[in-house]
């Protein structure tokens, strides 16, 4: 009972902390308004009225100046065509109303994918006030969109393989966290939801063509070359806040050889562990592998895409709870050690240190597992299905 008092002390700590920083951030007149949020603002507006044109960077950039002419630089639209049709109602409101629809939805999914009904607890506190969730909701970036669907998806798998195919198709407006979803549907021998996701896949095309221009995809599949090159010319200003091996590397001076053979090598190891975590079957624990294993393996990720790896913490551990597995001391310090890194990473600190605890918390998480099934539990104590009725309510 002491223990869990001082955890909630904590807890209530870091939200004050993270208010303190709101604050701080919000008086500082961020540029722009609504951070990052400005951008998926103006892809809707600019969708709504020139359609494909959306992937003509330079007369973006200038509709982006005549939105906020105090704008510094634009922001170019590089995701597919299918997230148009969720920031074009966005961008036909206000720009306030527009962020704090957007952060109250995509939160509340993310909560609810990742604790069900068992939202108003400690883990809900945690879920809260962890800083993945302050970095998300300064960016107003889309890291509780992506956690939700791929959470909720992998939740969904047991039970309603075709709801959870569909949630897994929706996934693919960021298509660098698929890499890992063909070895989960096909190891756990879920064919079902692999059509589903396929065929979600085919009518997000259908739709938003219909929408935007039967010739949008192919006009986005066409500007690859000049999304990359603007991604090259302004890869220095971002390594920071990439919690992958590849951009880790680069910000210590590291060859990116020598970062391309670590993320290559530590992805392999996150494919083999999944497939054989899958092939036993889909537990909480391993919802969790592969939602961490989603940012490893990722050639793209940035900091506000980590709710992911708070979500795989909140659930690996609330499953061990009830397994009665023991959370040991080192496991508290090293998840502590990452999340102080993602704050760090904001300000250019710590750029490496946040790609290698990811793939620690990963391989500790996969011992875990193991931890319960020699205790019996995986799978029989704790199946996904049981776990969903019981406390998530799906």
């Amino acid at each position: 009972m002491r223990s869990q008092r001082l955890l909630v002390l904590g807890l209530l700590g870091l939200g004050l902390y993270d208010g303190a920083y709101f604050i701080q951030w919000w008086l500082g007149v961020p540029q722009p308004r609504f951070g990052d949020f400005f951008a998926f603002w103006s892809f809707g507006r600019f969708a709504a009225t020139f359609g494909s044109a959306i992937y003509d960077p330079f007369s973006l950039v200038a509709y982006q100046h005549t939105l906020d002419p105090t704008l510094i630089g634009g922001y170019p639209y590089p995701y597919p065509p299918t997230f148009l049709l969720i920031l074009i109602p966005l961008g036909m409101m206000a720009l306030p109303l527009a962020y704090f629809c957007w952060i109250a939805s995509t939160l509340s999914l993310y909560v609810f994918a990742t604790l069900g009904r068992n939202w108003r607890s400690i883990s809900g506190l945690a879920l809260l006030v962890a800083p993945t969730t302050l970095v998300t909701v300064i960016s107003g970036q889309n890291g509780f969109l992506s956690a939700a669907l791929l959470v909720g998806g992998l939740r969904c798998l047991t039970r309603w393989p075709a709801c959870g195919g569909i949630l897994l198709g929706l996934m693919t407006y960021k298509p660098q966290f698929l890499l890992l979803l063909p070895i989960v549907l096909i190891a756990s021998r879920n064919i079902q939801a692999l059509v589903a996701a396929c065929v979600t896949v085919l009518f997000v095309v259908v739709i938003s063509s219909a929408a935007l221009g039967w010739s949008i995809w192919q006009i986005w599949i066409s500007q690859f070359p000049t999304y990359q090159h603007l991604l090259q010319a302004n890869q220095a200003s971002l390594d920071h806040m990439m919690p992958t091996m590849v951009a880790g590397a680069r910000a210590i001076g590291v060859s990116a050889g020598v970062g391309y053979t670590a993320q290559f090598l530590c992805s392999v190891v996150v494919a083999v562990l999944t497939w054989r975590a899958c092939r036993r079957g889909l537990s909480e624990q391993t919802i969790a592998m592969v939602a961490i294993g989603t940012i490893i393996v990722a050639p793209y990720a940035m900091i506000y895409d980590m709710p992911m790896i708070a979500a795989a913490v909140a659930i690996d551990w609330q499953a061990r709870r009830e397994a009665c597995v023991p959370i040991k001391s080192p496991e508290v310090i090293l998840v502590a050690a990452l999340f102080a890194c993602i704050l760090g990473m904001v300000n250019s600190l710590l750029p490496f240190a946040a790609s290698v605890l990811v793939f620690v918390l990963f391989l500790v998480i996969a011992g875990s597992r193991n931890a319960v099934l020699k205790d019996g539990a995986d799978g029989v104590g704790l199946p996904i299905n049981t776990n969903l009725s019981r406390s998530h309510g799906y």
